[in-house]
């Protein structure tokens, strides 16, 4: 199917600046003085893990065929696109109201058209993600692991290297605050990137912000891939990072502050927390928050809160998802933040003002 995303609801520039930011940024206090001792034998490196979900598309694409992926229907477009730029035909299964995926619906998808399939980790949470996989691959698919979310889930993939999940992506920047980084685990694969050369490097560093290279693709081509940073590696800085940071203590302290959040947001009035408790494994990357009306959304970007939600969907008829595009945000709890931060944005949710 042809794929054309909805347009965004609103701009940011009608809100004040942010003071709460929605991903963390990188402090000295998460690194260790030594390398962890990471399972990165089949990990390639990328600037984006979108760029790294479009290597795994390309490389586990059958020649001379149609290639068919099936995605979630609730998505952002730097999921869709990577499949779009490899030339897959797109099709969409549905989510339930907690982001899993009934086992039954899911089954009625794998038809012999499907070539691959994506399972995303929400926010950090598996939901029944291990089950899709499993029936997935048992169907004779390809399945692609999106742990975008949650480095976490990531890396005990890489260790467990799990017969039903032929590659995995995760993002660097979303968990520890790199300007940039992408990883692939993809047995079997060689990247050849390049390198940023060091005054671009330099600049990221000082900017916080990495320099985007454009080709000549039409400007509507995509709406957030880049076909020209495909080939480019993250910065030295992320990958140093990426070896060094203190998984243990980023976790401790993401699911101390959800808890703290979460308890604070049971009796809201603005709406209600998706997952109310963590499991053992659940690593989150934010705290997903199911608003009653759209006025809490911008009563939290004018108290300076940065808020996420996906508005740009692919045009799939849907009412669950119509709301999700407005009304599922996704709330910080990253590891920078302190409790006074927390407090701030459980006011504007808890008391009506």
């Amino acid at each position: 199917m042809s794929v054309t995303f909805s347009a965004p609801l609103m701009d940011a520039k009608h809100f004040p600046p942010s003071l709460i930011k929605a991903q963390p940024v990188f402090q000295l206090s998460a690194r260790r003085l030594r390398h962890n001792n990471l399972p990165v034998s089949d990990v390639s490196t990328f600037s984006k893990a979108r760029y790294a979900l479009a290597a795994a598309a390309i490389f586990l694409k059958y020649a001379n065929q149609q290639n068919t992926v099936l995605l979630p229907a609730y998505h952002c477009p730097a999921l869709v696109e990577p499949f779009i730029y490899a030339g897959y035909n797109i099709v969409f299964y549905p989510q339930s109201n907690d982001l899993s995926s009934d086992l039954a619906v899911f089954e009625s998808f794998l038809s012999s058209d499907v070539t691959h399939v994506v399972v995303v980790r929400y926010f950090g949470f598996s939901q029944n993600a291990e089950l899709l996989m499993n029936t997935a691959f048992n169907a004779g698919k390809k399945v692609i692991e999106d742990n975008a979310h949650s480095l976490s889930h990531f890396w005990r993939t890489c260790t467990e290297k799990s017969e039903f999940i032929n590659a995995s992506v995760s993002s660097v920047s979303k968990t520890l605050g790199t300007v940039d980084g992408g990883v692939l685990y993809l047995p079997g694969f060689k990247a050849n990137l390049q390198k940023p050369d060091f005054i671009a490097e330099l600049k990221s560093l000082v900017s916080g912000f990495r320099p985007v290279k454009t080709g000549n693709e039409p400007a509507d081509s995509f709406r957030y891939f880049q076909p020209a940073m495909v080939k480019e590696d993250c910065l030295r800085s992320s990958r140093l990072l990426l070896t060094q940071s203190n998984y243990e203590a980023i976790g401790k302290k993401r699911r101390e502050n959800y808890q703290y959040l979460a308890e604070k947001l049971l009796d809201s009035s603005a709406g209600k927390v998706i997952y109310p408790e963590l499991a053992d494994d659940d690593m989150p990357y934010v705290l997903p928050f199911l608003l009653n009306d759209l006025t809490w959304f911008s009563k939290l970007r004018m108290r300076q809160i940065q808020v996420l939600r996906w508005e740009e969907l692919a045009s799939v008829q849907n009412k669950m998802l119509e709301n999700f595009r407005g009304l599922l945000v996704q709330l910080p709890c990253h590891q920078n933040l302190k409790y006074k931060d927390l407090e701030k944005i459980a006011s504007v949710l808890v008391r009506n003002e």
